[in-house]
């Protein structure tokens, strides 16, 4: 963040604890969500988490998994809200810790620490029906929620247990087909207030939704689809809040109203909040200086950048705009002639199209840009080119130079197949140090190039980017941590994440050799944009956690 953002962020935890306690709670709730899903998570070691397939498989009828409806809109899709869960709390850099029923029984031990005081502000309940379930004693819920007073949000149709409807204070009948609205008809509450009503509109993803149908025992309505309430809210004798979203599960979170009601349930069930929206910001990129394809592939052939082009077309109107660039740079160079890889910045030669490259006079404009604090250096792998060249070496421009995949590094799309885990790991960690070495900077995003990697999970290639040390995988490709690894991205451009956008011409100093004064255009396309470093965002989603956790300790 920059250093305004970093004292707003401070202030602003600090008084959540001068201030407290709020919201009538009497209690001071520690700033952490326990995630508690049943079978969602298909990976058995918990550690990577892949966007749902619509309609290909499902979470909850995977006899059904074969017909499926309409591509778009399928009748049967597979369940998002455990991944849009994951991609929310993250974004807003709140701490969570996931707790899956299929593989944990459910103890008092989870919530509670060795002191005997809640290990977390509150609960976001989203188990599924399923018999792979550990056989889990849900009234260990209730005793959190109603005796330790932590939170609790409960998720769509996730009520089904008898335990869970006590504590939300509804009766659950079942879900059905409806179009109507959710209208909000408490305004006053604190969940609902400035939302626009109606929370999902009928022209979104799909018109025809599930809807719950409960009844109502010891809860307030707040919003409603037809003559059934959706949103409910509650306080307990123990102090806790509680909070009911209907809606259908697998929709829900296609809506901004929805997911900032989530938000701001987390807020009034824990007592207070401390998170980072991205409406306002925007990470511009621009692939492959260092690359060496431009040199040998036909129909991507081109000049390097000079150090006169870079600062005339891309540091000035940077500055102008206070504006950041996040450039993906290769710090290796195939060495045709002694048939290895070495660094790039020291070539200076006439390619075989007769065209001079000078990749020195490129890292001159990257390290001037770097200085005016306007480039952000980020890592593009090592070459940029298979890992075995075999085929490749002393071939004529016209015959296997000319084929695109031998300049895919992470997945062998010439030969069909993947590049071994050990191999990708090294040429990561390689490309860091070079990187490291060359421009004094240490990438936190690694983005394959072309695009090419390997998906098998052995061989995964977002796995071992997060196994070599960094925060993302560009360009909005997912987290990585070694808590876990989410592929794909969702709600750019939303409260949710910011927009990654391309830098013009093309997103690549390809566009820029070509065209070099078609850059300024993005400051047109998103006036009211700020283009921020991309270590801003991954700052967020690694280290906010931290920030707030030491805070807290400070404070406490």
């Amino acid at each position: 963040m920059n250093h305004k953002k970093c004292i707003t962020t401070l202030l602003l935890l600090f008084f959540a604890f001068i201030i407290n306690p709020v919201f009538g709670q009497t209690t001071e709730n520690p700033f952490r969500v326990a995630v508690i899903i049943g079978d969602q998570w298909d990976d058995p070691n918990n550690q990577l988490i892949k966007p749902p397939k619509g309609g290909r498989t499902s979470t909850d009828y995977p006899e059904r998994a074969d017909y499926s409806g309409y591509a778009g809109t399928p009748d049967i899709a597979e369940s998002s809200d455990f991944y849009n869960l994951m991609v929310m709390l993250k974004s807003w850099g709140i701490p969570f810790d996931v707790f899956r029923l299929d593989q944990q029984f459910l103890s008092r031990s989870m919530f509670i620490n060795a002191r005997g005081e809640p290990r977390y502000g509150t609960i976001i309940w989203n188990v599924n029906r399923s018999d792979s379930l550990l056989q889990p004693d849900f009234s260990i819920i209730e005793d959190m929620v109603m005796n330790e007073g932590i939170g609790f949000i409960a998720l769509s149709d996730r009520i089904w247990q008898p335990e869970i409807q006590s504590i939300l204070g509804l009766e659950y009948e079942g879900s059905w087909m409806s179009s109507e609205d959710l209208e909000i008809v408490n305004k006053k509450h604190f969940l609902t207030k400035d939302l626009e009503s109606p929370l999902d509109r009928s022209d979104g993803p799909t018109s025809h939704k599930q809807r719950m149908q409960v009844q109502i025992k010891e809860a307030e309505i707040l919003t409603k689809q037809g003559d059934y309430p959706q949103v409910t809210a509650r306080t307990l004798a123990s102090g806790a809040h509680v909070v009911w979203i209907g809606s259908d599960h697998n929709q829900m979170f296609t809506y901004p109203n929805i997911r900032t009601l989530l938000r701001k349930s987390i807020t009034w069930t824990v007592g207070y909040n401390l998170y980072r929206t991205w409406e306002d910001e925007a990470v511009m990129i621009m692939d492959d200086p260092g690359n060496a394809q431009n040199a040998w592939l036909e129909h991507w052939h081109y000049p390097t950048l000079k150090a006169e082009t870079i600062e005339e077309f891309l540091i000035k109107p940077l500055k102008e705009h206070d504006a950041v660039l996040n450039i993906n740079v290769v710090a290796g160079f195939v060495n045709e002639n002694r048939q290895q890889v070495e660094p790039t910045w020291q070539r200076e030669f006439t390619d075989e199209f007769g065209t001079r490259q000078n990749y020195p006079s490129t890292k001159e404009g990257i390290d001037q840009g770097l200085e005016e604090g306007v480039f952000e250096v980020m890592c593009h792998g090592l070459t940029h080119m298979q890992p075995d060249l075999t085929g490749w070496w002393e071939s004529p421009l016209d015959e296997e130079k000319s084929n695109v995949g031998w300049y895919r590094e992470f997945g062998d799309t010439r030969r069909g197949k993947e590049i071994p885990a050990a191999e990708q790991l090294w040429r990561m960690k390689t490309a860091k140090r070079w990187l490291k070495d060359q421009f004094g900077v240490t990438p936190l995003q690694f983005c394959a190039g072309g695009g090419g990697s390997s998906l098998s999970y052995s061989n995964n290639t977002w796995r071992i980017a997060a196994r070599a040390g960094f925060g993302w995988y560009g360009w909005a490709n997912g987290y990585l941590g070694k808590d876990m690894v989410i592929m794909g991205w969702n709600f750019e451009g939303t409260t949710e994440s910011p927009v990654f956008v391309a830098a013009p011409p093309n997103g690549h100093d390809f566009g820029i050799a070509e065209n070099p004064e078609a850059f300024t255009s993005i400051f047109d396309e998103y006036p009211n944009k700020r283009f921020i470093n991309i270590n801003e965002f991954i700052g967020v989603i690694q280290w906010l956690i931290l920030l707030s956790f030491l805070v807290i300790r400070l404070y406490s």
